[in-house]
């Protein structure tokens, strides 16, 4: 009996050990992105990197797993695939390790200034950005010529009190949402949270942009300013204009939508556009991994391959995404692409959201402060000053 526990014992040591030698030569990249988008990376590595194993895997629940397994040489991804805007957590944690140890950080004269920005933290970098999307200024061309399109935040006023009717909204949007109404406050000056990881909800910027914001949402479905609402009454051609993402457009394009992009309108008190956030897709290095100067090697290999402005291009066709490479607008493929170059001309005002830890707190509390005042018709300084004083708390509390 002893000696059989023995002889199985073995054999799973010997199974383990294979397991462990198969995975050490392949370089593993976590994900959570659409097939598509996987292909043209992996198609790409796979014939510039031909001596290379690298296996890409869909992981549900990606950032969570990171913080579990993050630090783990045995279950952890060498790289992953992600958004930039849990950098801070990460980098605080210890799992990443910087892009500079794998590439000249020069190399990045030569990308859009805003990813760069959204891939450092604490004057560090530590992303490789790949691609970004921003919130557009979308208008169907039936309803509303590129003459009518407004310019000013009082020109959009007046066209939505002219135009809109018991038939159709003249301009719709997800206004008690963070993501979305963070452009109207960083059009007044504002910010969410300050460069400390401070929140700044109670500024008198931020107050008066909610104020004034306010107004518009008279003549916008009321009570009804969720993603799926906002989106089906643009689809539905029930509204004339909408900012909205660019996963919007090919649902727009295959409803018959004759699609235009705009720049976002002036706030005429400031004189400053409406700047929503931006996020900046891009690929990240486990230090755990990056430890080991075979793995080292072979990461080193894959950032610098994916620094060609080719891949950005190729992304760029398949998901209607702006490249991070400025060379890539060279491709007249990219160049003559309307979306890309829309969201090209919005990089210069958008703002990337912020890498900090604290952020996943303002989420919650900035969308729970729009939504009492603008569906539950709460009074503004105080729900401003009561999510100020819940973001202060629950932010200490991570601390």
């Amino acid at each position: 009996m002893k000696r059989t526990i023995i002889i199985a014992i073995l054999m799973i040591l010997s199974i383990t050990l294979i397991g462990c030698g198969s995975q050490s030569e392949a370089i593993i990249i976590w994900h959570d992105k659409e097939e598509s988008v996987i292909s043209v990376i992996e198609d790409y590595l796979a014939e510039t990197l031909p001596e290379l194993e690298i296996n890409f895997v869909h992981k549900e629940s990606l950032t969570d797993t990171l913080k579990l397994v993050g630090n783990n040489k045995s279950t952890a991804p060498d790289m992953y695939f992600f958004a930039h805007d849990k950098i801070g957590l990460f980098a605080e944690i210890g799992i990443l390790a910087p892009i500079s140890d794998f590439i000249d950080i020069n190399t990045f004269d030569d990308y859009v200034e805003m990813t760069v920005e959204a891939a450092t933290y604490k004057d560090v970098m530590y992303q490789l950005p790949l691609y970004y999307e921003t919130l557009l200024f979308m208008y169907n061309k039936d309803r509303l010529s590129e003459d009518e399109v407004p310019t000013t935040s009082e020109e959009l006023y007046t066209y939505m009190q002219e135009n809109t009717d018991a038939r159709r909204y003249a301009f719709v949007e997800q206004y008690s949402n963070a993501y979305y109404s963070a452009g109207w406050i960083h059009g007044f000056g504002g910010q969410i949270l300050d460069q400390e990881g401070n929140p700044t909800l109670d500024s008198q910027e931020v107050i008066d942009a909610v104020t004034y914001h306010e107004k518009f949402i008279e003549f916008m479905p009321q009570g009804q300013a969720e993603y799926a609402t906002v989106n089906t009454l643009f689809l539905e051609r029930k509204a004339n204009s909408i900012i909205a993402g660019p996963w919007l457009v090919p649902q727009a394009r295959e409803n018959g939508i004759d699609l235009g992009f705009a720049t976002m309108p002036t706030i005429d008190e400031t004189n400053l556009p409406i700047a929503p956030y931006a996020g900046v897709q891009g690929i990240h290095v486990l230090k755990v991994q990056a430890d080991q100067p075979e793995r080292k090697a072979k990461i080193t290999q894959i950032i610098n391959a994916l620094t060609n402005p080719e891949i950005g291009v190729d992304l760029a066709l398949v998901s209607g995404a702006a490249p991070a490479n400025d060379l890539a607008y060279l491709d007249s493929q990219i160049s003559s692409d309307e979306l890309v170059m829309a969201m090209k001309e919005a990089a210069i005002n958008a703002v990337p959201m912020p890498n900090l830890p604290q952020m996943d707190v303002m989420w919650t509390t900035t969308s729970s402060m729009l939504t009492q005042i603008y569906l539950n018709d709460a009074d503004i300084l105080a729900s401003i000053t009561e999510a100020q004083e819940d973001s202060e708390d629950l932010i200490d509390l991570m601390n």
